[in-house]
């Protein structure tokens, strides 16, 4: 059926109008389309510039980590180098201090500035004319800062020897119960003086009694127990820190580390004893039995000479010295292992005081030919920022020509 228009133009103009207004509303709905997956796409481009950006950063750093630690492992390998090549065992180089080529051992912050502060007289101190002695100072160790290209490294060496054994408390002397573990009362005074010092030092408030549960609890550790008298019985079987229980280890310790792991030795009294005790070496005359109590005291900081010399004050039946006795006799030592100059010497230790310490086997001869350990840190620092660190403990046995390794730590 056909519907006849009047007027054709009126047809045509109809039409015009019906698409034109669906074309209008079709664009509209086209751009609002186009706008949507404009979006759409901006999100996923900048999601994936974000991610470029991210691996890029994240491989960079990458790339950083891996320069950082082969310089750092370079590091190693160089302080291996200086003790090889270095003399640590004739007189000839000033014995185990220097060699021919560098000044192995430097104070650690005494300088030819701060000698006459440190080793002031009483009035000059009085007057802060000059400064008192700090036991941070004193301890003498290798360092050297090393510019390769926008990188740094910096490597130290320090003897381990120069410390106190904290394993030399208790000695191995076979097995079994009846034949196990002794305690070596002559260091138990040593350890005490070092621990009240470091507590009074930083700080903190330790009682006679506190101290004494310590060296209790930390030679039961050890192997060592003081029920009735018995070896090898337990103060304690478990020890609990909050939520955590743990067995009581009866053994030497192998890092210093373990000191945490000792009832009534916060994090606060850790870090105070961490860098004056060692648990290295073993006793050689032991045949590797027991752990050697002998200390470097030509190397050793202030605080670990004061408690050599309090500790031996109070052996068998002599007073013990007073704490301003130690430490005038702690800073004469100090003095004397060094030259107008500032340059290392070995430290005169008087009579009265050597023949005690020489009997409790603690002083250490550093010309003696007997394998010697080591402290190696190096540090690298790439240009960016990024550190990486790696510490070693080392043992030079002289005549091997390599050195062992001991223990070893990176991050």
């Amino acid at each position: 059926m056909f519907v006849k228009f009047k007027n054709k133009n009126y047809l045509i103009a109809s039409l015009v109008g019906f698409f034109s207004k669906n074309r209008e509303k079709k664009s509209g709905a086209v751009l609002v389309i186009v706008l949507l997956l404009l979006a759409f796409f901006s999100v996923l481009v900048a999601d994936f510039l974000y991610q470029v950006r991210i691996n890029s950063y994240l491989t960079f750093n990458e790339q950083e980590q891996v320069r950082a630690k082969a310089l750092a492992k370079a590091g190693i390998n160089a302080g291996q180098g200086i003790l090889l090549h270095s003399a640590p065992f004739t007189r000839s180089y000033r014995g185990n201090f220097q060699n021919q080529f560098v000044n192995l051992f430097q104070c650690k912050c005494y300088t030819s500035s701060t000698l006459g502060g440190i080793f002031g007289g009483e009035e000059q101190k009085k007057t802060g004319t000059q400064e008192a002695p700090d036991s941070l100072c004193g301890e003498w160790s290798f360092s050297l800062q090393y510019p390769v290209e926008e990188d740094t490294l910096y490597i130290q060496i320090t003897d381990e020897q120069a410390k106190i054994n904290v394993n030399a408390l208790v000695s191995y002397s076979g097995s079994g119960e009846e034949k196990g573990a002794k305690e070596n009362p002559a260091l138990r005074p040593i350890v005490d003086a070092l621990i009240k010092f470091r507590a009074k030092e930083t700080g903190m408030e330790l009682t006679d009694k506190e101290v004494e549960a310590i060296l209790s609890y930390l030679i039961d550790w050890l192997d060592f127990g003081s029920v009735e008298g018995a070896l090898d019985r337990d103060l304690n079987e478990y020890y609990q820190d909050g939520d955590r229980l743990y067995a009581n280890k009866n053994g030497p310790m192998d890092t210093v580390s373990e000191l945490k792991m000792i009832p009534g030795i916060n994090d606060q009294l850790y870090n105070a004893l961490k860098d004056y005790f060692t648990v290295y070496p073993l006793d050689q005359a032991s045949k590797g039995k027991s752990f050697s109590p002998k200390v470097n005291i030509h190397l050793a900081n202030l605080g670990v000479v004061y408690a050599l010399v309090k500790g031996a004050s109070a052996q068998g039946e002599r007073s013990a010295l007073t704490e301003e006795e130690a430490m005038n006799y702690a800073v004469q030592i100090m003095k004397s292992g060094m030259d107008e100059k500032g340059f290392l010497r070995e430290r005169d230790i008087p009579a009265e005081l050597k023949q005690y310490l020489n009997q409790a086997n603690f002083i250490l001869d550093p010309t003696s030919p007997i394998p010697r350990t080591y402290r190696i840190i190096s540090t690298a620092i790439t240009g960016s920022g990024i550190n990486y660190t790696i510490e070693a403990v080392v043992q030079a046995k002289p005549g091997s020509g390599s050195l062992k390794f001991l223990y070893w730590r990176e991050g």
